[in-house]
C-alpha cells in the first residue's frame, strides 16, 4: 500500500494591489501579503501616545460595527487623537477580511505587547488569520524547512498586511508558512491588529 502524504503549501504571493488578499485561496499559497502604507497622521498619533494609552480590544464585529468598536477601545484609553483614522483603516481592513476569510463575522483584536509573546514558529489554530502591525516591529515569517523551522526568515514591514492559511483552512494542503512574534531586540511596544473568522456567527 502506497502512503500519500499531504502536499505543502509553501507559496508567498505579495504586492501593492489588495487583490492579493483573494490569492490565499490559490493552490499552493499559505499567506498573501498586501503591501500597504498606514496614513502618516495614524502613524504620528500612534507614536505619540505612551503605551498605556495604545487601545486594546477583543471583540466580535461586522464590517458595518467594527468602527464603531474601535471608537470605544480608544474612548476607554483617552486615544481620541488616532480614533478616526484608525477605525478608518480597521473597518476597510474588516471588508477585506470577511472575503478572503468567507466570514460575515470576525473576532477582531487589538494587542498592545512588549518583548516576544509568541517565540515559537507556527501556525495557527484557525482556518485563516489577518494580521497588521500598526505599531513598532512586525511579525516575522517564513516557509517552513525539512527540519520544520523556516527555510528562510522575513518581517513584515509595518502597515503591511498578511492573511495566512491556518491549520483548519478547507483544502488538502497542509498550511507551511510559519510565523511569529518578533524579537525583544526589534523594538516596542507593539500594537497588533489581529482579525480570525467566526464560524458560529450567531448574532453581533
Amino acid at each position: 500500500m502506497t502512503t500519500v502524504l499531504p502536499r505543502l503549501a509553501t507559496g508567498i504571493n505579495s504586492s501593492t494591489d489588495p487583490s492579493v488578499l483573494q490569492t490565499l485561496g490559490s493552490e499552493g499559497v499559505s499567506l498573501a501579503l498586501w503591501q500597504r502604507t498606514l496614513p502618516e497622521q495614524l502613524i504620528v498619533a500612534l507614536d505619540e501616545l505612551p503605551v498605556e494609552r495604545l487601545p486594546q480590544l477583543r471583540r466580535r464585529v461586522t464590517v458595518r460595527n467594527a468602527a464603531t468598536a474601535i471608537h470605544s477601545a480608544c474612548d476607554e484609553v483617552g486615544a481620541g487623537s488616532c480614533a478616526t483614522l484608525l477605525a478608518d483603516v480597521v473597518k476597510d481592513l474588516s471588508a477585506h477580511a470577511v472575503r478572503v476569510l468567507a466570514s460575515p463575522v470576525l473576532q477582531l483584536r487589538l494587542d498592545v505587547t512588549d518583548g516576544q509573546p509568541c517565540p515559537n514558529w507556527h501556525v495557527d489554530a484557525v482556518p485563516g488569520r489577518m494580521l497588521c502591525t500598526l505599531r513598532g516591529p512586525g511579525t516575522e515569517f517564513g516557509p517552513i524547512g525539512p527540519d520544520g523551522a523556516p527555510k528562510t526568515i522575513q518581517r513584515m514591514p509595518r502597515g503591511w498586511v498578511g492573511v495566512f492559511r491556518g491549520a483548519l483552512w478547507p483544502a488538502r494542503e497542509l498550511a507551511a508558512v510559519l510565523h511569529r512574534s518578533p524579537p525583544r531586540e526589534a523594538g516596542g511596544p507593539r500594537l497588533l491588529l489581529v482579525i480570525d473568522p467566526v464560524d458560529d456567527a450567531g448574532t453581533c
